[in-house]
C-alpha cells in the first residue's frame, strides 16, 4: 500500500507546482528576488541567473500548467494573490489506476481521490468525490499542498533552485543544461527506486527550457526517457495573469476519519 500513500502525498505536492503565498500580481518581486520583464532585461544576465529570474517571474502572477512525468500526467491553475489553486494529477502505478485532485481556497482545502473500487473500500474512502479536509487532523503536514496558513505551498522551484548546472543560453528564450533530479522532495523528485536505479546519472540529466518574452518560464523538459522513464519531465506554463478563479467544489462531504491515514 505504500507506493498508493506516496504518489497520494506527491499528487498533493504537485498542487505546489505553482503554488505560491506571494500576494503579488503587478510584477513585484516576490521575497526582494528579481523578476525578469522582458527578455531584454535578462539577456545581460548568465544564463543560469536568467532562467532562475524567469522561474521566479513565474511565482509572481497566476498561471495554468500542464506536467507529464513518467507515467503521471496532470493540469492545475494557480493564483498567488487569491491564495488559491487547482490541480489534479493521475497515472498508473503498479498496474494500480491512481486519480489525485486538490482544491485551494486559503485556509480550506479539499481533495479528491479515486484508487479503484477495491482500494477505495479498503481504505474506508469514497471514490471520486470532493472531501472538505481538516488540516489540524492530519498527522504529517508536510504531505499537505498548503503552508501554515493554508496558503498553497510551492514546490516546483526547489529543483530550479538546488540542481541546475551547466545551464547555457541558445538563443535569447531558449536554454539547456543538466539537473539533478535528486535535489528536490517534491512532485518533481523520482522516487527512492528510481533513483537507485539510475545512479549517478540521476544527478545530471538533460533538459531544455524556454522563456517567453516577458521574462516567464514557458516550458522545461527533462530528457532523462534513456536512463529511466519516470526522469522524463514535462512542464508547460501559459495563461500568465489570465486564469479563471477557482470556485469551491460543489457536493462537498467533510473528509471520514480514514482519509487522514494517507496523511501519515
Amino acid at each position: 500500500m505504500k507506493h498508493i500513500t506516496v504518489l497520494f502525498a506527491l499528487t498533493l505536492t504537485a498542487g505546489s507546482l505553482a503554488g505560491c503565498t506571494t500576494e503579488v500580481r503587478s510584477g513585484t518581486p516576490a521575497e526582494g528576488r528579481p523578476i525578469a520583464s522582458s527578455s531584454t532585461s535578462t539577456a545581460a544576465l548568465p544564463p543560469e541567473e536568467a532562467l532562475l529570474a524567469a522561474v521566479h517571474a513565474t511565482e509572481a502572477t497566476a498561471y495554468s500548467f500542464t506536467i507529464k512525468q513518467g507515467s503521471k500526467s496532470g493540469s492545475g491553475r494557480i493564483d498567488p494573490a487569491a491564495k488559491s489553486a487547482a490541480a489534479s494529477l493521475g497515472g498508473t502505478v503498479e498496474q494500480v489506476t491512481v486519480s489525485v485532485a486538490y482544491t485551494v481556497i486559503a485556509p480550506e482545502l479539499w481533495v479528491k481521490a479515486d484508487f479503484g473500487k477495491e482500494l477505495n473500500k479498503l481504505w474506508g474512502m469514497p471514490g471520486n468525490t470532493w472531501m472538505l479536509i481538516d488540516r489540524t487532523k492530519a498527522s504529517s503536514t508536510a504531505t499537505l499542498p498548503v503552508d501554515e496558513a493554508g496558503a498553497p505551498q510551492l514546490g516546483v522551484t526547489d529543483l530550479f533552485k538546488h540542481g541546475l548546472a551547466e545551464v547555457e543560453r541558445t538563443d535569447a528564450t531558449h536554454f539547456t543544461g543538466t539537473v539533478d533530479m535528486t535535489a528536490a522532495d517534491s512532485v518533481l523528485a523520482p522516487s527512492a527506486d528510481v533513483v537507485k536505479q539510475a545512479g549517478a546519472k540521476a544527478r545530471a540529466v538533460p533538459f531544455t527550457a524556454v522563456v517567453d518574452g516577458r521574462g516567464h518560464l514557458t516550458a522545461f523538459t527533462v530528457n532523462g526517457a534513456s536512463i529511466d522513464p519516470e526522469l522524463a519531465l514535462a512542464l508547460a506554463f501559459a495563461d500568465f495573469g489570465a486564469v479563471p478563479p477557482v470556485t469551491r467544489p460543489a457536493d462537498a462531504i467533510t473528509a471520514p476519519a480514514a482519509v487522514y491515514k494517507l496523511f501519515d
